[in-house]
């Protein structure tokens, strides 16, 4: 009982902590701003990315983060996911950074005195919104499409990231149930959106033409490459990765053309090329034709799907391929592309959407609805020695350019902008 009771009363005594910690560090921002006349700014951010499996979404916002966290641009980050926690539920992940940022996070303690699920009730439903409008955070940025819901009342302007628009464009190629979730709130986003960030110039033109959108509102900030990719280490190569292969690395779903894929590799195969095919990636949605298409495939025993490889693992797995085959139908930026590039591997990929704005003249680029076409590019490119290293040569310094540093820059002054601070920089950040 006494341990319990501890438990609880330190549980109290912390949550009374965050709230004059969050009233003082207010305070301090209003005098800056208005004694000092310093500009300073908070800025919320909905990273609910990071409590979900980790895909390229979660990926470019932990490294536009981490970027972020080393500037100084008069912004300070509240970052918002849940703020309270049962006693069973797991801890959150680590944060990108912890200089100008701050996870509130509060977890019932084991033993915890209260009933626990009309407390948490509570505590989720007052507290935290309460805790959040005290912060006083005059942007909100939304990097994945639109904020969750329990974000909209904090923050006076929005900034949110549009990745593609596979929804609009192509939705026959979306699950049902994300573009439910798109139909329900992407709508009130848009609307209440003061800046858009595009990770191409390829998404923002989609963007403007599906939604009659100002191109005034609009940013194009190219992403950046993940450090996980510059190094020159291999690294431990995962189980069944065979020794020669051609590589496609992405979730297995329709926008993938992983039929395409398929079926130039059993072209591939009947010319004679030696090697596997492997496939990493976790399947999508709608795969029976493309689970049906790889069983039926003529060359089977020589397709090997790895569902999940480590993140540390992925620059083993590109550099061991002969070449990377992202023949996709819409991308919004297309990071495989770069972090293949990175790491020395050739490409092959659609000349159309945002895969040339990444891959510049380091590519062999086909049509994604000819796996003819698309056999016999890559056949070509196996075949001549010195293209291939031309095309390493060139992957690896256009892939260099990506810097996600100069992303959080030009990102920083968006969110100054929208919490009405002046610019001190440019807003955009293309690599030409």
């Amino acid at each position: 009982m006494g341990r319990s009771l501890y438990a609880t009363f330190t549980f109290f005594l912390h949550l009374a902590r965050d709230l004059a910690g969050t009233l003082l560090r207010r305070w301090r921002r209003f005098l800056a701003r208005t004694v000092e006349g310093s500009e300073r700014a908070a800025v919320a951010v909905d990273v609910f990315p990071f409590f979900e499996r980790m895909t390229g979404v979660g990926w470019y916002a932990w490294n536009l983060l981490a970027a972020l966290d080393r500037r100084d641009d008069g912004l300070e980050y509240n970052l918002y996911a849940r703020t309270f926690l049962a006693p069973d539920e797991p801890a959150p992940p680590p944060m990108p950074g912890h200089r100008t940022m701050r996870l509130r996070l509060h977890h019932l303690p084991a033993g915890f005195l209260l009933p626990v699920r009309p407390t948490l009730a509570l505590l989720r439903s007052v507290v935290e919104p309460l805790l959040r409008i005290l912060d006083g955070n005059e942007v909100l940025f939304a990097p994945n499409f639109f904020p969750h819901a329990t974000q909209l009342p904090h923050g006076s302007a929005l900034v949110t990231t549009i990745h593609d628009l596979a929804f609009a464009i192509m939705p026959e190629t979306v699950s049902p149930a994300t573009l439910g979730e798109l139909d329900r709130h992407l709508p009130p986003a848009l609307h209440r959106t003061e800046r858009f960030i595009v990770v191409s110039d390829a998404t923002r033109a989609d963007l403007v033409d599906a939604f009659h959108i100002s191109d005034r509102r609009v940013h194009t900030v190219h992403e950046g490459l993940d450090p996980t990719f510059a190094g020159g280490d291999d690294g431990e190569v995962p189980e069944g990765l065979p020794e020669r292969y051609l590589l496609f690395l992405s979730t297995l779903e329709p926008r993938k053309n992983v039929v395409g894929v398929l079926r130039a590799f059993a072209l591939l195969a009947r010319w004679e090329y030696p090697g596997s095919l492997v496939l990493v990636g976790r399947w999508g949605w709608r795969t029976g034709g493309l689970r049906r298409e790889m069983e039926a495939s003529p060359v089977r025993d020589r397709i090997v799907h790895l569902d999940s490889v480590e993140r540390w693992q992925l620059p083993a797995v590109y550099r061991r391929a002969d070449a990377l085959l992202f023949p996709s139908w819409l991308e919004g930026f297309g990071l495989p592309i770069l972090e293949a590039m990175a790491c020395g591997t050739p490409v092959v990929t659609s000349g159309r959407s945002a895969m040339p704005e990444v891959a510049g003249p380091a590519a062999v680029y086909v049509d994604p609805g000819s796996p003819a076409g698309i056999a016999s590019a890559v056949a070509s490119l196996l075949a001549d020695e010195d293209h291939r290293e031309r095309l390493a040569a060139l992957g690896r310094e256009r892939a260099a350019s990506f810097r996600w540093d100069a992303a959080a820059a030009a990102t920083a002054q968006i969110l100054r902008q929208a919490a009405g601070l002046p610019p001190s920089g440019p807003d955009e950040y293309r690599v030409t």
